[in-house]
């Protein structure tokens, strides 16, 4: 028996989500999430066979019991802090495992790679079946996510995603299946390594990481900077982009019809805000593929999201709008691959 001193010392924090949850029907996968009922994170290790928890020296915290469509950027930035303090305070510390709700678990990955820079790794892990279902996926995730964050091939690697047995850049996963466990993918380049058995394997580095500025967590403290999406369609309007603007809309996301285009009326909306000022930002509403800054919105001054999904270049010109980047610098970041 090794001492326990001599363990990967990890810290869990968990937040609540499908992998906390449980159902008195074991066949449940579906309506758990209204008429079940929160473990909390305690749970989450006791599902563990002992003579998994006896590899790692664990630390749980309870940051919140939610489901993640109740999360927003205003909680992510205090659970950000929270793992800043943590990992400055313990450098002993191998890294940490966020568990949370998988349905904004892509945007809580994303928004802390944008604000953490350590070298230390930072996991995320969910699920797709509640605690109590018939081959529930969440006890297998998070030993997974514990061997990451222990592992030394993570360090430097940014905030990751693990989830069957794959790992995923924050920048590039997104979440692609409702039910499925597979659901996690990388759509353009696929994930940055597997965990087979108890051995974490990385096959390729990820891509040049974009980095906010971590002032912007006390900036946050103040009210985050409102950034709407705008779902483009044939034959659109423009009212939503009209409605939004009407709302105090500092920013809006387009997430246009591929490769980068919208409807005539949209277009003629999107530039009527757009010289009141608003942010605009265009991005499409495929899952692979950039939005590249054509010469016709360079033209209209609207920036191009790049390899950004909808949601994402959202939380990041909602970032970089509360630290009054300019216009030249957010594209310079959402033009890193």
């Amino acid at each position: 028996m090794p001492d326990a001193a001599s363990l990967p010392f990890v810290t869990v924090i968990s937040t609540g989500g499908t992998i906390a949850r449980h159902s008195d029907n074991p066949c449940d996968t579906v309506d758990y999430a209204e008429i079940g009922h929160d473990l909390g994170g305690g749970h989450l290790l006791s599902a563990l066979p002992d003579v998994v928890r006896a590899r790692f020296r664990v630390r749980e915290i309870a940051f919140s019991q939610k489901d993640s469509s109740h999360m927003d950027m205003s909680q992510w930035a205090v659970l950000a802090q929270c793992i800043r303090d943590l990992l400055r305070d313990s450098p002993d510390m191998a890294g940490v495992v966020v568990t949370h709700g998988t349905t904004t678990l892509e945007e809580a990955a994303f928004f802390l790679d944008l604000v953490l820079d350590g070298e230390r790794p930072v996991v995320l892990v969910g699920a797709q079946r509640p605690a109590s279902a018939i081959s529930a996926d969440g006890p297998a995730n998070l030993h997974a996510a514990l061997l990451v964050a222990a592992s030394a091939q993570a360090r430097g690697k940014g905030v990751l995603v693990v989830s069957d047995n794959e790992i995923h850049a924050a920048s590039s996963v997104t979440k692609a299946s409702t039910y499925r466990l597979d659901t996690f993918r990388s759509p353009d380049f696929g994930p940055l390594g597997v965990i087979e058995g108890d051995v974490v394997c990385f096959a390729r580095q990820s891509v040049a990481r974009r980095h906010i500025d971590g002032d912007v967590l006390a900036r946050l403290r103040h009210g985050v900077p409102r950034v709407d999406i705008c779902y483009s369609y044939s034959g659109g309007d423009g009212a939503a982009i009209a409605a939004f603007h009407a709302a105090g809309a500092r920013g809006i996301v387009v997430a246009s019809m591929l490769p980068g285009m919208c409807a005539p009326a949209e277009n003629a909306q999107i530039d009527a805000v757009c010289a009141q000022g608003v942010a605009i930002v265009m991005s499409s509403q495929g899952s692979s593929g950039a939005t590249l800054a054509r010469h016709d919105l360079r033209q209209r001054g609207i920036m191009a999201a790049g390899r950004l999904r909808p949601r994402q270049a959202r939380i990041m010109l909602a970032l970089c709008l509360a630290l009054d980047l300019s216009v030249v610098r957010i594209q310079e970041l959402f033009d890193i691959p």
